[in-house]
């Protein structure tokens, strides 16, 4: 009995040592957003664009795959969050894992999981790492690709259908 109440009050204790460590995802993030800012490792949107035409560059988006349906930047590829490095090894690597690309724009909604992301993709070897936050591309005016069908949506829009813009670039 006293041996177990000594390891719970063990337990309880280390714990709580622990928790004073514990950064929670919205400081940690909001962090590493500033030092990708800092270290000048926040792609532009001309970057993107550049990164996008280049066959040196992989543009790797790293929303869900609702967020990646309801709307995504053409040219860029979704490599999830599940398991990134085996997803990026197909964009990445020759058939004897050599590097053909080494540079690598991460992108999310808020740059918050790119950021996390670019971290590992960075101790990979991977030489450039850079983030972008999605909502810039948007509140850019650039378009966007859905997969949205021409039959559940019959408005559209001027541009190819698949292809949107943001409603206040319109006005």
């Amino acid at each position: 009995m006293k041996l177990k109440t000594l390891l719970m009050a063990g337990m309880i204790t280390s714990s709580t040592l622990l928790a004073n460590e514990f950064i929670d995802y919205k400081t940690l993030t909001t962090k590493m957003v500033a030092e990708n800012k800092k270290a000048g490792n926040y792609a532009t949107t001309k970057e993107v664009k550049e990164a996008i035409a280049s066959k040196d560059w992989i543009v790797a988006d790293v929303r869900t795959k609702e967020e990646w349906s309801a709307g995504r930047i053409k040219g860029t590829v979704r490599i999830g969050r599940q398991a990134p490095e085996k997803a990026l090894a197909n964009y990445a690597l020759d058939d004897e894992d050599n590097f053909v690309k080494q540079n690598l724009i991460v992108i999310c909604n808020t740059a918050r999981r790119a950021s996390i992301e670019a971290e590992i993709f960075r101790q990979m070897g991977f030489k450039n790492v850079k983030v972008y936050e999605f909502y810039t591309w948007v509140d850019s005016c650039n378009p966007i690709t859905t997969n949205y069908s021409s039959k559940s949506d019959k408005k559209g829009t001027k541009n190819k259908f698949g292809q949107v813009k943001a409603a206040h670039c319109y006005k």
